[in-house]
Order: structure tokens, then C-alpha cells, then sequence
């Protein structure tokens, strides 16, 4: 735990000290003139990777590179616990992690929060993050989180997702470095600090997404592979973070939810036509990611003009039932919330069409969005 003096927001050269509970110190130097990125670590490398963007002349004696970061526009600071040892700011201690959290963002005002964690990656981007009631235990009492869950303006288990350009950053990360990055599109983070980090940052943007004076548009979490190299790490987080800097010049606002529509009830072995549309208020052409709910995923198809039908033949090999799923994504990278439609393959003839209606009564899916 650290305490914060009090600042007043966007006032070139004001400085705090943070006071850490192992006694080390620094004077951090906020140069808002610009707006602030925020990137935050946990377990190596992800701390270590992140370093140069720290202000703490203890984390890193070579001194801050954050500051209009390659001429861009934007400032990064990083925080993160001592490599290794894991004290100071954002110990794996969920009370902690939560004050932490809050103090600095209250600070900083971040316009975009990238976190990272150490997981199985190699580069993994996770789209989704949970407000849980039950979480993995960390290491010191009360071991779960308080508040639990943390969010309580929404139910058990609402889905956050992330608002970084994921599908660009997996896509830099893939050509311009030897680090392997995909997106998590259906997995969550892990139920302990990862996910819990990674759902604060997406709550804290969906709390200031609008606000005029200090917009969060991005907030996102990737989990990086302990064995990936911290020179590697290192370049891939620029890339990552490059690609968020374009994202931030060019989001205005995502498209609309897409809507489906297509055969209900059908049967195994017969294509159906569906067709996708979304609206991008923006103007901006929108590409479709459809998951047809068989393990069957067309990534990306398009681009489609705005409220331009987007239509594609498909079939199921077997009876059940099956929800599709599909998202939309504009010129910036900006993506919808789902759109879903149930479909029913029987394995018998529909012999009451009564039965059928009173299923679909019944049948209601739930999927949570910021």
C-alpha cells in the first residue's frame, strides 16, 4: 500500500512522492501536458519489459523514456512490483492491487491502460474479464478480493471485454517480432490477479469512456510466457503499444451490435444463408468475425459497407443446438458487442411446432458486455 499526496489533474510539473510499505521512495514527475498511458505488470518479465516506461528511480535507474513516447502525443507510465520480490505497487494481494489501482489512475488519468500478467502466452491477448464472487486465493488473509465481487453496479459473472485494437496488436506482434500473439476470444484470464487487474482496467474505461475532460478509450490485458525473453518481451510491448497509439488518433465510436438473421430450424447436412449486418455510425466500412457455434469460425470477412448485408452459406454436421455468434469491426479496429441467434438442428421431425416455440420461450442466453 502507498499513499498519494493530493494533485490537481493536468498541471504541468506537479510531482507526489509514493511511499511503499518496504520504505523505498521516489518523486514522480507527472508531465501532463500530454495525455497518459498507463501499462501496469505483475510476475517477470512482464514487470521488467515494462520498465523503461517507469518514473521510480529505484525500478528504473536509467531513467523514464516515457515522455512523448517516439514523438507521439502520449506519455507512458508503467507500475509494477520489485521483479522477483514482488513488493511495492501492485504486490499479488487483491486489497492492495485494488488501492493501487484506484490511487493511480486518479492520478495519472489514463486515456488507454494496457496490463500485462505472466500466463502461458506466449503473447496471449485476452478479450474477456469476469466481476467474480469467487476468486483464486492470493498469498496473504483475507485471500479474496474485498469488495467480492469487485463491481457491484452489475451481476455475478457480467463479462468485460477488452477495447485495445486487439486483432491489430496480435497481428503487428505476428509480423514484426518472433513472439507468437493471438487473441483469447472465448477463455477468460484465470480467476486471480490477472483477471482481476484485467477487470478493473476494462471497468475503469467503461466508467470514463465519455467523460470530457479525461477519456479512458482503451483498457486491455495480455498475458506474456515467463520464458519469452525480456528483449522480446520488450519489442513486442512497443508494438503493442504503437498499435494502441494509432487506435486512440483514430477510434471515434465502435458499431453497432450486429444483427442476424437466417433458418431457426433446420436440419443436419442443409446450408442456410444467414446475413450480418452492422451499422458503423462513423460511416466506417465493418469486417464480421462469426463463430457458428460448431467450432466453425470465419475470421474477419470483409469489408462490408456500413448497413451493408453481409451474407454466408452454412451447415451443421450434427443435431443440437447452436448459438452464432458475431462482432463487428470498423477501419480503427473498434469492435461491437456479440450479436446472437439460436438455431435448432433436431435429430427427429418436428412433429410439435408448439414444443419448438416453448423451447425458444425457455431458451435465453446472457452474454455481458461493457
Amino acid at each position: 500500500m502507498f499513499i498519494l499526496s493530493t494533485v490537481t489533474p493536468m498541471v504541468v510539473g506537479y510531482s507526489t512522492k509514493l511511499l511503499f510499505d518496504d520504505s523505498i521512495g521516489y518523486d514522480a514527475q507527472l508531465d501532463s501536458e500530454l495525455p497518459n498511458i498507463m501499462l501496469t505488470g505483475y510476475w517477470n518479465p512482464t514487470g521488467q519489459m515494462i520498465a523503461p516506461f517507469s518514473n521510480d528511480t529505484y525500478l528504473n535507474p536509467g531513467g523514464w523514456k516515457g515522455a512523448n513516447w517516439e514523438d507521439s502525443g502520449y506519455n507512458i507510465y508503467s507500475f509494477f512490483p520489485n521483479p522477483g520480490i514482488y513488493n511495492g505497487t501492485f504486490e499479488i494481494d487483491y486489497q492492495k492491487t485494488w488501492e493501487d489501482f484506484w490511487d493511480i489512475t486518479a492520478q495519472v488519468k489514463p486515456i488507454a491502460i494496457i496490463s500485462f500478467g505472466a500466463g502461458a502466452g506466449p503473447w496471449e491477448i485476452e478479450y474477456n474479464a469476469r466481476n467474480l464472487n469467487i476468486w483464486g486465493n492470493d498469498y496473504e488473509p483475507p485471500y479474496q478480493p474485498t469488495p467480492c465481487p469487485p463491481d457491484n453496479s452489475v451481476p455475478v459473472r457480467y463479462v468485460r471485454h477488452s477495447t485495445i485494437p486487439v486483432q491489430e496488436i496480435e497481428d503487428a506482434v505476428n509480423e514484426q517480432t518472433s513472439v507468437d500473439a493471438w487473441v483469447d476470444w472465448e477463455d477468460n484470464p484465470g480467476a486471480f490477479l490477472c483477471e482481476y487487474i484485467a477487470y478493473l482496467g476494462m471497468w475503469y474505461q467503461s466508467i470514463h469512456k465519455n467523460d470530457l475532460l479525461y477519456p479512458c478509450k482503451a483498457a486491455g490485458f495480455i498475458h506474456v510466457n515467463s520464458n519469452v525473453a525480456i528483449a522480446n518481451a520488450m519489442e513486442a510491448t512497443n508494438v503493442a503499444i504503437r498499435e494502441t497509439i494509432k487506435y486512440l488518433s483514430c477510434v471515434k465510436n465502435s458499431p453497432e451490435t450486429p444483427t442476424i438473421t437466417g433458418q431457426m430450424i433446420g436440419k443436419t447436412g442443409e446450408e442456410y444463408e444467414y446475413t450480418f449486418i452492422s451499422i458503423d455510425s462513423d460511416g466506417d466500412n465493418v469486417s464480421y468475425y462469426i463463430n457458428w457455434g460448431d467450432g466453425q469460425i470465419e475470421k474477419w470477412i470483409g469489408p462490408y459497407g456500413s448497413g451493408e448485408n453481409a451474407v454466408l452459406l452454412h451447415s451443421w454436421s450434427s443435431s443440437g443446438v447452436y448459438t452464432i455468434k458475431v462482432m463487428a469491426k470498423d477501419n480503427c479496429g473498434a469492435i461491437s458487442d456479440w450479436g446472437m441467434l439460436n438455431v435448432i438442428m433436431p435429430r427427429n421431425k418436428i412433429a410439435n411446432n408448439f414444443m419448438f416455440s416453448r423451447f425458444f420461450e425457455k431458451w435465453e442466453v446472457k452474454w455481458h458486455v461493457a
